[in-house]
């Protein structure tokens, strides 16, 4: 059938493991996370293009309360009226003030505050539009740990919308980026984005599971690696990470919950490489590991 449908679901946590295992059990267009008051739980809300199966969203549900200790309630699965639904959520999202870049949607025609470096990005197809802990905490390692201002060699690894290697190019125009997802849609989003805010010339997209492709092993090694995904992937591509991570390179590794991060950091060193720094931004553990 054809036409938009929305999936809402609260949580008590502004969990985003938990958005991406249901968004990649449907067509999902748009995410947003909603609350009125901080004790409030979440109100996550999906826009799809197709109807959703309930069997497969209840499925995904429940292994993503497994894996994160998080109680999902009220779901329910809505077809929209006749409305441009995309346009509408977008214009929920405000810009965002993180570091030195002011993040925002299309939607947004106010000037980019002076001293700020704007980063055009609308939510839509591809995780990653800036509005949680794990980039927040992310662009924040980054800025802090990015070495001189010289030609440095950096990979996103799993890059979704390609925001975290977007701030790498506005930080770095000299750097060669390598930015990869193991989803075409988020590489295809990734490469529109770059176009947009001008950085296409500095970022190399292509789809890689993880850093199995030629594209991402034949600029290895990196300078600094950025990696914002889920524990697993991460503690299973450390040694991988390590490999591709030159000495004194930097590692930054997100979408790890803070009660997971000793297991990420445990991970990565027992192939050689060490703690450099750590911040927790809402429950959320952005690590720096650094190559031996």
């Amino acid at each position: 059938m054809s036409g938009l449908w929305q999936i809402s679901f609260r949580l008590p946590d502004q969990i985003d493991a938990v958005a991406e295992m249901v968004g990649a059990a449907a067509a999902v267009e748009a995410v947003s996370f909603h609350r009125a008051h901080d004790e409030d739980p979440w109100l996550v809300q999906m826009i799809c293009t197709e109807e959703p199966r309930r069997d497969k969203i209840e499925m995904a549900i429940d292994t993503a309360c497994s894996v994160t200790g998080q109680n999902v309630s009220d779901l329910t699965i809505i077809r929209l009226p006749e409305t441009d639904w995309l346009s509408e959520n977008r214009k929920s999202f405000p810009p965002l003030d993180i570091g030195s870049f002011w993040i925002h949607g299309s939607h947004i025609t106010t000037p980019v505050p002076e001293g700020k470096t704007g980063l055009c990005i609308d939510a839509g197809q591809a995780f990653g539009s800036g509005t949680h802990g794990t980039t927040e905490g992310c662009i924040t390692m980054l800025e802090k740990h990015l070495p001189g201002d010289r030609s440095l060699r950096i990979a996103d690894i799993g890059c979704g919308s390609g925001i975290l290697a977007m701030a790498a190019a506005k930080l770095c125009p000299s750097a060669h980026i390598i930015a990869v997802d193991n989803d075409p849609v988020a590489v295809d989003v990734t490469a529109r984005n770059t176009r947009d805010n001008s950085v296409d010339g500095i970022i190399t997209t292509g789809v890689s599971d993880g850093y199995e492709s030629d594209l991402v092993r034949r600029h290895a090694p990196y300078d600094m690696i950025l990696s914002n995904i889920l524990p697993g992937p991460l503690v299973a591509m450390a040694g991988d990470a390590a490999k591709a991570l030159s000495s004194g390179g930097v590692l930054i590794l997100s979408g790890v919950l803070e009660n997971q991060a000793e297991q990420v950091v445990n991970a990565h060193a027992r192939h050689g490489l060490s703690l450099k720094d750590q911040m927790i931004v809402s429950g959320w553990a952005t690590i720096v590991m650094e190559g031996a």
